[in-house]
């Protein structure tokens, strides 16, 4: 007799028969057991950092390059590899053309032993990816080491430690079935064939991934949430990540880390410097009375400060660049001032439309970046440098620039422009890091970004969650 009825035996000594139905339901609702393998990667797009939304568009201005070495540690730059990757969540559809995905951390029981093997796994090259993708769906979903196909214990156990080999000789103890409430009983039953599968040893690698990967694309009502392709996530360290899979083995991994920008500032806070590498811009304001308030063509007075001159500086001979009264970012808040007695107009001046549209645009910007600061999962929460007054006028500084670079007026200078303008663009996205935690102040050393400890997510319950490796795919 089993357990179940034993209990339902007891009950029934004390209690009329007719409350027999209640008594099932209460054992199955109170005693319901815990799926564990549903705990060892526990990894959810309810997990997933928030999106970086300001750079969604920097491969508009960068164009990538594949490092020779794709586990080497990486300077300041924009990076795309062709990676390795695997499938963590056996029994849902593998990722199809076009579909997003958000970035999250590998959680879990079983978190460390996962990132262990992902890590190791550059510096085996002799183990082959099915096995190592066996190795992770045993792992996960409980078969014991000791009960894998003798081969591919000798092929993989240069990933474990001897300490990780015994925790994971203990395996899953199967419960029985028919102790399951109905909702969960048939995903329990998976699990188990799928452990059987996997440590049968006439059961061959094309068996198993039939019964773990799903073909087609996942149904539309387990859909969660709507996700963009290609969005970008901070990660720490000074480093964005997103994650394009191309099927579960195959993804497209872009890292981006801007480099650290010198800025001196004025009295009143103002940027007059962007240097790096000698290559510098400089900045003037015009400061006459009257000169920070700018009367619109509506009637109405804002707050304004006019660019008195834009210097570009470059290191080689003729690299100078000089513009001069032309341009303007908005001060403070750019609320409409009151009781003004002194102002004064330049050729410059924007028009009210203009000067609306611009700071619509900056208070929609400040919105998200309130969003993005509040988001539990922000990988910095708590620890975000700066200020926000700064953060705010620094936005307003970075429009105002972005209205003066106008490529027809610096014609055969292009280039150098260029450079120089990609400081202030890895300035602002540094400034950004700082949301969540992070900066560009530690100098641009090379380091390990560590994407083997992410997952993509997608938005579809029924999706696969997919972790990204340091081996280049075909290799």
């Amino acid at each position: 007799m089993n357990l179940r009825n034993i209990v339902l035996t007891l009950l029934l000594i004390v209690i009329p028969f007719t409350a027999f139905a209640q008594i099932d339901d209460f054992i199955k609702k109170t005693a319901m057991p815990d799926i564990l393998e549903e705990k060892n990667i526990t990894t959810s797009i309810d997990d997933a950092y928030p999106v970086t939304f300001w750079i969604n568009d920097i491969d508009k201005y960068y164009e990538p390059v594949e490092p020779a070495d794709y586990n080497a540690p990486l300077g300041p730059g924009y990076y795309r590899m062709t990676v390795q990757s695997y499938c963590l969540k056996a029994g849902t559809h593998g990722p199809t053309k076009g579909s997003g995905h958000l970035i999250a951390p590998i959680k879990g029981k079983l978190d460390n032993i996962v990132i262990n093997i992902l890590t190791k796994s550059v510096d085996r090259p002799e183990i082959a990816q099915k096995d190592i993708q066996l190795l992770l769906w045993s792992i996960i979903y409980g078969a014991k080491f000791t009960d894998l196909e003798p081969g591919l214990q000798m092929r993989v156990r240069p990933l474990l430690t001897e300490a990780e080999i015994a925790e994971l000789s203990i395996g899953i103890s199967d419960m029985p079935l028919d102790l399951l409430p109905d909702e969960v009983r048939s995903t329990a039953k998976f699990y188990k064939d799928l452990r059987g599968k996997i440590t049968d040893p006439s059961s061959s690698f094309e068996e198993i991934e039939s019964m773990a990967v799903l073909p087609g694309d996942p149904p539309s009502d387990m859909l969660k949430k709507q996700i963009d392709p290609g969005s970008w996530a901070y990660i720490g360290d000074g480093f964005y990540m997103r994650m394009m899979p191309q099927g579960y083995q195959k993804s497209i991994l872009e890292l981006y880390r801007p480099q650290s920008v010198n800025v001196t500032r004025d009295s009143k806070g103002r940027i007059t410097l962007f240097e790096k590498d000698g290559n510098k811009i400089e900045v003037s304001y015009v400061d006459e009375a009257g000169s920070d308030v700018l009367k619109a063509d509506d009637g109405k007075f804002y707050p304004i400060y006019r660019f008195k001159s834009v210097k570009f500086v470059g290191t080689n001979s003729g690299e100078e660049e000089l513009i001069e009264n032309f341009g303007w970012m908005i001060r403070g808040d750019g609320k409409e001032l009151k009781n003004v007695t002194e102002f004064k107009s330049y050729a410059q001046d924007p028009s009210s439309a203009l000067y609306k549209a611009r700071l619509t645009t900056a208070n929609d910007y400040f919105k998200k970046i309130a969003k993005y600061k509040k988001s539990s999962n922000n990988p910095g929460k708590g620890s975000e440098q700066g200020n926000t007054d700064e953060f705010n006028a620094d936005k307003h500084m970075k429009d105002g620039l972005d209205a003066v670079k106008d490529p027809t007026d610096f014609k055969d200078k292009r280039d150098w422009i260029d450079k120089h303008l990609d400081y202030v663009k890895d300035w602002w996205n540094c400034a950004s890091n700082s949301l969540a935690g992070g900066s560009c102040d530690d100098e641009d050393t090379p380091k390990k970004p560590n994407p083997q400890k992410k997952t993509a997510n997608p938005g579809n319950t029924k999706g696969q969650r997919i972790a990204p490796s340091l081996r280049k795919f075909g290799e």
